[in-house]
């Protein structure tokens, strides 16, 4: 059975952690789905225009590649991987922030536990059973639960978004090899 959700918010570290890993939950599906579907929209113009460049030998307007190489006084290699670089640079902003989500909200978590398992001992008079204690604890542990939660869906996402910004290096690279090899 759950803890009642009033004795977990009775302490404001819990309070305060909880706050915290709710906000950090929020983010990290908002962070998500805006890079997943930026990247996917990215993604298919660029295979389009590598499709084009494969048909007529033309990189496609709307590829940032072109974008990129208009920009760029010469079409050397260098200036291909400066524009690749910069894509990258761009397609994985985000990330970092979900890694950090995943590494450290499990912490976070463990911190509510501990001052909660603090707090249960520190209430406990001379006499005290299992029976006495063990609600208490269970209630702090919720807030590893809630860390990992939270930790779980930024590692995830973290790991799709990371394949998705690759597959986009991939098919810039694919284009300059094959612009480049005319």
């Amino acid at each position: 059975m759950l803890p009642e959700i009033s004795k977990i918010l009775s302490n404001p570290i819990n309070v305060f952690v909880l706050g915290w890993l709710g906000i950090y939950l929020f983010f990290v599906f908002f962070v998500f789905f805006y890079k997943y579907f930026s990247l996917t929209s990215w993604i298919k113009k660029e295979r389009e225009s590598l499709n084009a460049l494969l048909m007529s030998g033309n990189i496609s307007g709307t590829s940032s590649f072109k974008r990129c190489i208009d920009k760029s006084a010469n079409e050397s290699e260098l200036a291909f991987d400066a524009c690749i670089e910069a894509a990258k640079t761009q397609a994985s902003g985000g990330l970092t922030f979900l890694s950090i989500v995943a590494s450290t909200s499990p912490f976070i978590g463990l911190f509510g536990t501990v001052i909660g398992i603090l707090t249960a001992f520190s209430s406990m008079q001379s006499v005290t059973t299992i029976n006495m204690i063990a609600p208490a604890i269970a209630d702090a542990l919720v807030a590893t639960a809630v860390g990992i939660i939270v930790a779980v869906p930024a590692y995830s996402f973290h790991q799709i978004l990371s394949k998705k910004v690759e597959d986009l290096i991939s098919l810039l690279k694919m284009q300059k090899d094959f612009y480049l090899s005319k």
